[in-house]
């Protein structure tokens, strides 16, 4: 089994920023791409945090990401559609959002279309960045070939995330969700830790059900809700790759293969709540809604309710100045910091 290891923030965050910065990525676009990733960790989405930045320098390193991209914002009305350059997914995605936010503050509606992108990290980070703008916020991306259509075993579709965020009184409802059973990078950590994934999340290379991380990682994922998951798969990739001509997912190549370009495509959309109605009455009203969920009736065994997005909210608060990561985390940052940071 895997251990963890008790790190500094600090220490973490001056590293990882030492480490981008000595391949080459720009201390403000490397600030933002670590800036995401110590979110997930505290927000407990360890999948999509600090294990994803190996992937990056590698890639970096090879030059299938520009450290420093030439992003090109091309706008008409309330539509934006971007190339990224093929540079870092958070710096791609965070231009993104605070075009689509812009644009929806003079037109009520403001929506993104972005191409030549990369992995950015989990998709909840830029919705909720939009909804504490007092927005409603959309994000979605296309993702390496890692799950069958339904019913299928050929790799052509992604696990295909995507997020939506909005603001109540008191805190801030971010459903954030693979149309895979599961992502990919938390099978990895199943796999980091030694533990068995549920069944139901994947097949193994024959198509057999399986348990085993490994076999899964291997193998194909399995859309969430059978059919239904299979479908909003389709759906992102249309948003992100056929709207922005990007690859779609089945076209793509996977974050922890460097030695070609992803092609990876996203979408963003807000709506500003203030073209709609009052702020005001839409947080309280918000608020009232998600006090009326948590308070209604309890399963037997069921202790407490939540509103999406509520569980990573009281990790980020409980979140100290020391944070936990898989000790080959640990050890990989240390030695990417040796040669790349020191």
């Amino acid at each position: 089994m895997n251990e963890m290891a008790a790190l500094p923030v600090a220490e973490v965050k001056e590293k990882s920023l030492a480490i981008l910065m000595g391949v080459g990525v720009p201390g403000t676009d490397a600030a933002q791409t670590v800036d995401a990733l110590l979110d997930a960790e505290l927000c407990g989405v360890e999948s999509h945090g600090l294990m994803r930045l190996n992937a990056y320098v590698e890639r970096l390193v090879q030059g299938t990401i520009a450290p420093a991209p030439e992003i090109q914002v091309t706008v008409r009305d309330a539509i934006a559609r971007i190339d990224g350059g093929n540079g870092l997914g958070q710096v791609v995605m965070t231009k993104a959002v605070d075009t689509c936010e812009a644009l929806a503050k003079t037109f009520g509606v403001g929506i993104a279309s972005i191409r030549r992108s990369n992995h950015f990290g989990t998709a909840a980070y830029y919705a909720r960045s939009l909804a504490r703008q007092g927005c409603v916020g959309f994000v979605a991306s296309a993702a390496g070939p890692t799950m069958a259509p339904f019913g299928g075993m050929d790799l052509l579709l992604g696990t295909n995330p995507f997020a939506v965020a909005f603001p109540g009184r008191e805190m801030t409802f971010c459903a954030d969700m693979a149309t895979s059973a599961a992502a990919k990078g938390k099978i990895r950590i199943y796999a980091q830790k030694g533990d068995a994934i549920p069944l139901g999340w994947a097949l193994d290379e024959d198509g057999h059900d399986t348990t085993d991380p490994h076999a899964a990682i291997r193998g194909i994922l399995l859309p969430m809700a059978g059919h239904k998951g299979y479908a909003l798969a389709m759906v992102v990739d249309m948003l992100c790759a056929l709207l922005s001509g990007a690859a779609l997912s089945g076209e793509s190549s996977s974050l922890f293969r460097s030695d070609c370009p992803s092609g990876t495509g996203h979408f963003a959309a807000a709506l500003d709540i203030a073209h709609f109605l009052s702020p005001d009455e839409f947080a309280d009203r918000a608020q009232e809604w998600f006090d009326t969920l948590r308070s209604s009736r309890k399963r037997p065994g069921v202790s407490r309710i939540y509103i999406p997005g509520e569980p990573e909210a009281d990790c980020l608060a409980a979140s100290g100045a020391t944070i936990r990561i898989l000790r080959q985390t640990a050890e990989s940052l240390e030695q990417n910091y040796q040669k790349y940071g020191a």
